[in-house]
């Protein structure tokens, strides 16, 4: 699934961000500078009722805001953390 797909308030580890058999774009690039790396324990904590509105998640202590877009590139798995 993918961030977009996560329940809220439960914690979920990122699988993947991109496939390895090209480069990575600049929104990747920009999410693995916001911690959204392999096995990172991330929590959706809010999703807007707006069509393709914003998601706030909170990656390594800090709450980001995501794209529709942007949270669509990040794979995401439950984890029993």
């Amino acid at each position: 699934m993918t961030i977009n797909e996560a329940p809220l308030h439960q914690k979920v580890a990122v699988s993947s961000l991109h496939p390895a058999e090209r480069e990575l774009s600049d929104i990747e690039s920009r999410l693995m500078h916001l911690g959204f790396i392999e096995g990172a324990k991330i929590e959706v904590k809010r999703k807007t009722t707006l069509l393709n509105g914003p998601l706030l998640v909170e990656v390594r202590g800090r709450v980001v805001a995501l794209s529709q877009a942007e949270a669509q590139l990040v794979k995401v798995e439950i984890c029993s953390c």
